[in-house]
């Protein structure tokens, strides 16, 4: 019998990994994060397992080379509405909480895994996620908010937006390193501030 997508288990996916992550926040590896990969962190991990989930039908444990590969370089830049500092942090994050999720034995094939990551450019995962035409409706409309594009937009609607189609990534990503949490409200940047905080990591990177 095909499988199908069910809310049930999906919400089953998230609960597993938001109790994982608390555990993996304890640890030695996460602490060796960057500030702004602390940050994203959450959130990437969450949005790694929903989209695995969603469009791959996988859950943890039947993660492989070419599965991860295709969450990373193809469902984050098309699915996912966040900032350049957010795309540089999928990678080393997922890279520790992988080697995580093996010592806790949560997947058997963390070798494999890390190693088809490892085969990916924190470049090429920028450059997917920079090319608009990469964009499905949902991230389109997701980027005008995040880059202020679009003003007095109701916080219910980008919450909702957030829950709905963006794996609870928030578009109010704060880039204030030295905290790890959003603000409140949804930061408009002008074009200068912009491409000042959006091309850092990017540059960094390349």
């Amino acid at each position: 019998m095909e499988r199908e997508y069910s809310e049930v288990e999906a919400e089953k996916h998230f609960e597993n990994n938001r109790l994982w992550f608390r555990r993996f926040q304890t640890t030695r590896s996460f602490r060796k994060l960057t500030k702004p990969e602390r940050a994203a962190a959450g959130y990437i991990t969450q949005a790694f397992v929903g989209l695995a989930y969603k469009y791959q039908l996988r859950s943890p444990r039947q993660y492989s080379a070419k599965s991860v590969k295709e969450v990373v370089m193809d469902l984050f830049p098309e699915k996912i509405a966040a900032t350049n500092v957010f795309f540089t942090s999928v990678i080393p994050v997922m890279h520790r909480y992988f080697v995580f999720l093996g010592v806790q034995h949560k997947i058997s094939n963390a070798k494999t895994l890390i190693k088809a990551l490892e085969s990916i450019k924190v470049r090429q995962l920028l450059d997917g996620h920079r090319n608009a035409s990469n964009w499905d409706a949902h991230k389109k409309l997701g980027m005008q908010v995040l880059m202020g594009y679009k003003q007095d937009v109701d916080p219910k609607k980008v919450s909702a937006y957030e829950e709905d189609y963006n794996m609870g990534v928030p578009l109010r990503f704060c880039f204030d390193f030295s905290v790890n949490w959003p603000p409140k409200n949804i930061i408009l940047l002008t074009e200068k501030l912009r491409k000042k905080f959006e091309n850092v990591m990017y540059e960094n990177n390349k």
